[in-house]
């Protein structure tokens, strides 16, 4: 018989040599395990789920820069599903859940600060796979504890997950409130800016074409010209008549005095309306603006109507959102969706009871095993 055989078999005599101690250990332990799993404190579980939180379409005077180029710059929603865990986790819905159930008392602990971290041992706040929020909670009852007690804490911690949902809502229908009423206030002052600005712009418009005469610059422009057109057409046709007279008359003749007068004359106005100055109180500058100040006059005007524009249409976009900042600060709806209330459980999260008893009869039998071998080892039999 080899060696391998030899020892197989010696085993198998220690085995059944101590037989009665293996068995009796592996029974006093896994019964010891069944008293020990039916006193164990039980701990039942309550999860509320919420929706992932979808990015806010209203985002005040930012809202066209979200689909610019920059628009990844902008919070999305991963990072509101962030802020609702970091609002969750805050020493505020904490402190308000532990006042609410009088959590000191139930965990027979000091103070706030050591009830906060036993608070935060027993809530479980993650992200599920498919982007949802689970706030579980998880209370334990005491050990040698009645039904009674077991019913309590199944109570307990639906009510707290729900109250946590209750909190969060609440703290972050405040958050809201504060920036929107930061944003309104913002908008409120710039809103009321641009109507002075508006007004300054408009008054200084008014008065550019009030000391310039202007109604409408193109079409006086085209006016003045065709009047200086018919000016300098008489002009020339009477100094082509002048001519005329010069040859068939003295140079003193009165026909040719009263022509240059009228030639004179013609040439002072076409003169005035090209370089008179402002000064000048005449009955053209009350009609036509001077050619030779049109290339500014046309500029400042469009300088002047350009800023008009520009805050009319800041008028009207700030209008636009301050009426929506308004609203935001008003409005008193839910910020978050529940997909599933917390519900009292009917069974219990842990202890795994099944096993504990199995893990102590396998523990019970290897320890019986070593322990047999060592006192083999140290007081054999014959």
């Amino acid at each position: 018989m080899s060696a391998q055989e030899y020892n197989l078999i010696d085993y198998l005599t220690v085995l059944k040599r101590w037989k009665n101690f293996i068995l009796l250990n592996v029974f006093v332990i896994t019964l010891f395990a069944i008293i020990l799993s039916l006193i164990i404190p039980k701990t039942y579980r309550a999860s509320a789920v919420l929706m992932p939180p979808l990015t806010q379409t209203g985002m005040g005077v930012f809202t066209p820069l979200i689909d610019s180029p920059f628009g990844g710059l902008f919070s999305q929603t991963t990072d509101e599903t962030m802020s609702m865990i970091a609002i969750l986790k805050s020493r505020t819905v904490l402190t308000s859940v532990i006042e609410k159930f009088n959590l000191i008392e139930l965990y027979e602990v000091e103070n706030m600060d050591i009830a906060i971290q036993s608070l935060k041992d027993h809530v479980l706040i993650d992200i599920d796979d498919e982007g949802t929020i689970r706030v579980s909670v998880d209370i334990l009852t005491k050990w040698f504890h009645p039904d009674s007690e077991e019913e309590k804490a199944k109570q307990l911690c639906s009510d707290i997950a729900n109250y946590f949902i209750k909190q969060l809502d609440i703290v972050n229908k405040k958050l809201q409130t504060e920036q929107a009423s930061f944003q309104r206030k913002f908008i409120e002052i710039r809103y009321n800016n641009n109507i002075q600005e508006l007004k300054l712009a408009e008054e200084k418009l008014k008065q550019f074409q009030e000391i310039n005469n202007l109604i409408s610059l193109p079409e006086q422009t085209n006016a003045a010209i065709e009047a200086a057109s018919k000016i300098k057409g008489h002009i020339l046709a009477n100094e082509v008549r002048l001519e005329v007279l010069k040859k068939a008359y003295n140079s003193g003749h009165p026909d040719i005095d009263q022509l240059k007068n009228e030639i004179a004359a013609l040439t002072e106005q076409l003169h005035r309306m090209e370089y008179r100055k402002e000064t000048e109180q005449t009955n053209i500058k009350n009609i036509f603006p001077p050619f030779s100040r049109m290339p500014e006059l046309e500029t400042q005007l469009r300088q002047l109507m350009r800023e008009v524009e520009i805050q009319n249409t800041l008028l009207t976009f700030l209008t636009q959102q301050y009426e929506e900042a308004k609203i935001n600060e008003a409005k008193d709806t839910p910020t978050i969706q529940v997909l599933d209330i917390a519900v009292k459980p009917n069974i219990k999260y842990k202890p795994f009871r099944a096993l504990i008893v199995i893990g102590a009869g396998i523990f019970g039998l290897i320890f019986s095993f070593f322990i047999s071998f060592v006192r083999e080892r140290i007081d054999p039999r014959t």
